[in-house]
């Protein structure tokens, strides 16, 4: 138990170089390199499949990516300077997602298009009656970053709630909602381990109540309004040894339970 850890308050991950990219790959005539990116990009975000080997030329059965776990999405890539997508690419995607996977596995699938550039009418009319989502590089990027700064941000289940719900088609609104809500995750675990830090160096203690520490936060200028078992729940997700931002002194019950600081948890 004390103020200070071994550990590295936010080391950078070795993926950032790659990651930062994305977008700039994307917006150039680079297609190969650009499909190459998102695979890895995705792995990064979590998932796996046959179809997300980062160095093929090409994805399995002429797909750009495609993933099994931990559900189906299959996809395509168009990086662009300036033109805009053509309902090429949408339709490719119909295609030979069909082609590869069979309807009913198809139709079980996520769809998403990653481009950089606008679509046209037909495109857009395509990837939005066929519930493809269609984000940009940037996005991609953003959800990347994230999972690379603060590892296991990115839950993918509630990622697949935003990318089944409509509206298809331009997918950049509901995507933005899913990056703002863990941005806001992020740094409320942030406040509140700065809070109990400070809250033990003001007090002169070694370990805090949940009470005590809940009646403080009010007096922190919180981020959003919680309730005391809302932040008993966040307190022991920060304790747990696969995060180890503070350490917990476990009661029979759980109001009793104490906390005390072991590392920061910086803002990028």
């Amino acid at each position: 138990m004390g103020w200070s850890s071994n550990q590295p308050t936010n080391p950078l991950d070795l993926d950032l170089p790659w990651i930062q990219k994305i977008a700039e790959v994307g917006n150039s005539s680079d297609g190969h390199t650009f499909e190459k990116l998102v695979r890895r990009g995705l792995l990064k975000l979590g998932f796996t499949g046959s179809g997300l080997n980062p160095d093929a030329t090409g994805g399995a059965g002429g797909m750009d990516f495609y993933a099994e776990q931990p559900y189906p999405i299959v996809g395509e890539c168009k990086a662009t300077k300036t033109e805009k997508v053509t309902d090429g690419t949408p339709a490719q995607l119909l295609k030979i997602g069909m082609n590869h996977l069979g309807k009913v596995q198809y139709e079980n699938s996520i769809k998403l298009i990653v481009a950089a550039g606008e679509l046209n009418f037909y495109a857009l009319r395509t990837a939005t009656e066929n519930q493809m989502n269609v984000i940009s590089p940037e996005t991609l990027k953003k959800l990347v970053e994230l999972q690379a700064h603060y590892k296991n941000s990115i839950n993918l289940l509630e990622l697949k709630e935003y990318l089944q719900q409509a509206p298809f088609g331009l997918a950049e609104d509901k995507l933005n909602i899913y990056i703002d809500k863990v941005e806001k995750s992020i740094r409320l675990r942030s406040h509140i381990i700065q809070l109990v830090k400070n809250y033990l160096q003001n007090s002169g203690i070694e370990s805090a109540g949940v009470e005590a520490l809940h009646g403080a936060y009010f007096g922190s200028h919180p981020p959003q309004p919680i309730k005391t078992v809302e932040m008993h729940e966040i307190l022991i997700e920060l304790s747990s040894p696969l995060t180890g931002y503070l350490g917990r002194i476990k009661s029979s019950d759980w109001k009793s339970d104490r906390f005390y600081f072991l590392r920061d948890l910086p803002i990028n």
